[in-house]
């Protein structure tokens, strides 16, 4: 089970994408998430067949992904705000989407404006 802790641990530990695409553990997606997800990869971007075309998730810049990682029922893939979960065993994609905590100065500026 992926926990808001462990979440949060990955988000810290792969805070920037690696020097190059070819350091990214791809051959995961190949393994656990080709045929109930329709993995298509070109020179520049993941297509997740999966996932409605029309959102932002459903081609992802390989530029852009800074880890994949293999759970036991999923396979993450780390972005820098978000990461897209994919089960192993069937079609279902979760997105977890990081929520910046306000600043201090913001929530002293909306106390005092609002």
């Amino acid at each position: 089970m992926v926990t808001k802790k462990t979440i949060d641990s990955i988000y810290k530990q792969y805070n920037r994408p690696p020097a190059s695409t070819d350091e990214l553990n791809i051959g995961l997606l190949f393994d656990y998430a080709m045929e109930n997800h329709g993995i298509v990869i070109d020179e520049n971007d993941l297509f997740i067949g999966s996932v409605e075309p029309n959102s932002p998730f459903s081609v992802l810049p390989l530029d852009h992904i800074h880890e994949i990682l293999e759970f036991e029922n999923y396979i993450a893939i780390v972005l820098a705000n978000s990461i897209v979960f994919l089960n192993k065993n069937n079609s279902d994609v979760n997105v977890h989407i990081r929520m910046e905590s306000p600043s201090v100065w913001s929530r002293l500026k909306s106390t005092l404006v609002g």
